[in-house]
């Protein structure tokens, strides 16, 4: 019984490759809607042609993220390989990149959804900047709140804007004329009579196209076992359905379209070829998916962005502040706030400007990238790994490092924005992890006093957590000498509902009581939590108390779960209870549409008969 809780006893894994698959796809297979038009901007009409030469660095960049994310089973991408190769502080500034190209990733997201909207409804162009203003506040709201995002959803979104892409490419490839062709062949064949700042700014410019692979990284913790053949099978399917979609949209977008339709619409490439093959059905399919795509990837930007904070939170490159949980929601609010208001405060300079956000863009996702690319290489060739694999990954970096100096060098604006944000967060990695802050706020007596408060109450939790919460495993153990049928999920301090178990485990002849409480882990960025919530530990710890007052022995467990139903379901199951008590939710119905309904889902997932769902309140 004093066993502390397992590892992994929780049920995060749930993603099989396909699922991994669309979110990956919701994420990189939105660049198709933005880097077409900023790269027309950047190099005119050799935008597409630029686009499918990078494609095959393209393939040698997919291996590599592959190999990171089975390395690295724990999550972390960039962040994670950087610090096995150079140590704590490579991770850092790995993690400094990425978060800078999800901020990048929430902005422009943001922004583009709203462009293509306002390419079937003109009425809203003026409004473009503060309905992506007022977007990403929401998407602040709802991830504190906790939404509960469902692969599956990404699932249904992935099929959705794939097909309508496959059938413009067959719509577009079926209505062009000859001439509209040859213009594609043409423009690869005028590349050499381009002057060489243009040339590397195309190349620089067009690895935007595939923006997002890098999230793959992010779903390892999530990711079905063995994590080595489901990212392959992932990744697999995220190159094939690049590759007949990508490249093709944008060529014939750039080779089809007018120059007046093309200047005027940069912001809207793809539902402008939509409108002009398939007429005002197909454009607006192209929008739907396109709208609703767009705004995913800029929720999944959130996401992924107050992981990597809390990471490195955890890590003590950040404040730990950032890593404090919502008493009433369980997120990280101040880590949500903080990622929310850098890319509004971005969208507010640039006026959302695509270019200049794609830009902005490139520098912290090439960075990411290259760290990634010469840490897995690196980490290679200590294994002693010489074999053709090494040498193509180290062409692969060369490809990824030229293209990141080329921003770097030739568009000063996004390189002074990502440096800044890069050099200020290790100004404040190095000055916490040297407790430079810490010294200087403790100063201020209230903070002192709160600090002490806060030490004295991590010390209690530690203490109760080795006493009382035991494994999944160790109660199965557990319910072998100590028999019980009833289960009670809790959630917060309860005595109601503890007394109706205590008569009801008395009337079936029980010596104990399973107490089941579920941290619920919202996000499709898996983390691993080391403990379970105060308030969670206190709810456990009266309950325990009355329990054994009542002369029979509590069974504490704590799960980890993106579904409390689920999880508890799962542990009623496996101990063979024929009771599940719970206390009537005081939760309003928007925190049950986003969060679902404990209550609900037991009446899905445990038996019709068999088991009892008891609620005391």
């Amino acid at each position: 019984m004093s066993t502390p809780a397992a590892k992994g006893g929780n049920d995060l894994r749930q993603l099989g490759w396909t699922l991994a698959w669309a979110v990956v796809f919701c994420d990189i297979g939105t660049s198709i809607y933005y880097v077409p038009g900023i790269l027309y901007h950047d190099v005119g009409d050799r935008a597409a042609i630029f686009i499918a030469l990078v494609t095959i660095g393209f393939l040698f960049l997919a291996q590599k993220i592959q190999e990171v994310t089975w390395r690295n089973p724990e999550g972390g991408g960039v962040v994670s390989m950087s610090a096995k190769a150079f140590g704590p502080m490579a991770g850092a500034i790995g993690g400094m990149l990425i978060i800078v190209d999800y901020f990048l990733t929430a902005a422009i997201s943001s922004v583009s959804g709203f462009h293509y909207l306002a390419s079937v409804l003109p009425a809203i162009k003026p409004m473009i900047l503060p309905l992506s203003v007022i977007a990403l506040v929401l998407l602040a709201a709802l991830n504190i709140i906790g939404i509960r995002e469902s692969a599956t959803v990404a699932l249904t979104m992935a099929v959705a804007a794939f097909s309508v892409n496959l059938v413009l490419v067959g719509v577009a490839a079926t209505h062009m004329t000859p001439e509209q062709f040859g213009r594609i062949w043409a423009q690869a064949q005028s590349l050499h009579q381009l002057d060489w700042k243009t040339i590397l700014i195309g190349y620089g410019g067009a690895w935007l196209a595939f923006s997002g692979l890098e999230s793959l990284n992010q779903l390892a913790p999530a990711m079905q076992l063995p994590l080595k053949k489901s990212s392959a099978k992932t990744m697999v399917a995220v190159v094939i359905t690049m590759l007949l979609t990508s490249p093709t949209l944008a060529a014939f977008s750039v080779a089809a379209l007018p120059d007046p339709v093309k200047h005027v619409s940069e912001e809207a490439f793809i539902s402008e070829l939509g409108r002009m093959f398939g007429g005002v059905s197909m454009a607006w399919a192209v929008v739907a998916t396109a709208s609703t795509l767009l705004i995913f990837a800029a929720n999944t930007a959130v996401i992924g962005a107050y992981h990597v904070v809390l990471a490195l939170a955890n890590a003590d490159y950040l404040p730990k502040v950032l890593t404090h949980r919502n008493r009433y929601f369980g997120t990280p609010h101040w880590a949500i706030l903080l990622i929310t208001a850098v890319p509004l405060g971005v969208m507010w300079i640039t006026q959302g400007n695509l270019s200049a956000l794609g830009h902005m863009y490139s520098f912290g996702l090439l960075g990411a990238f290259t760290f990634e690319c010469v840490a897995l290489d690196v980490v290679r060739f200590r294994e002693r790994r010489f074999g053709p694999l090494t040498w193509i990954g180290l062409f692969t970096t060369l490809l990824v490092a030229s293209a990141w100096a080329i921003n770097i060098i030739v568009k000063w604006q996004a390189t002074a924005f990502g440096g800044s944000v890069v050099l200020v967060g290790l100004l404040f990695a190095i000055g916490i992890r040297r407790d430079w802050f810490i010294l200087w706020v403790n100063r201020v007596p209230w903070i002192a006093a709160q600090a002490a408060r806060h030490r004295v109450r991590a010390e209690h939790i530690a203490m109760e957590r080795g006493r009382e919460i035991v494994s999944l495993e160790t109660a199965l153990e557990a319910a072998v000498l100590e028999p019980s049928r009833t289960m009670v999920a809790l959630r917060d301090k309860n005595p109601v509902l503890i007394e109706e178990s205590i008569l009801r485990a008395r009337g079936n002849g029980d010596t104990a009581i399973i107490l089941v409480a579920v941290t619920e882990w919202p996000g499709l960025f898996s983390g691993e939590q080391a403990s379970p919530e105060p308030h969670l530990l206190e709810a456990i710890d009266e309950a325990a108390r009355q329990i054994r007052e009542a002369g029979l022995t509590p069974i504490p467990i704590w799960r980890l779960s993106h579904n409390a139903a689920r999880s508890i379901a799962e542990a009623a199951s496996r101990l063979r209870v024929n009771c599940v008590m719970l206390g009537v939710s005081q939760r309003s119905n928007l925190y049950h549409m986003l969060r679902g309904s404990v209550l609900k889902g037991l009446q899905k997932l445990l038996p019709a008969e068999g088991v009892l769902i008891h609620t005391v309140g």
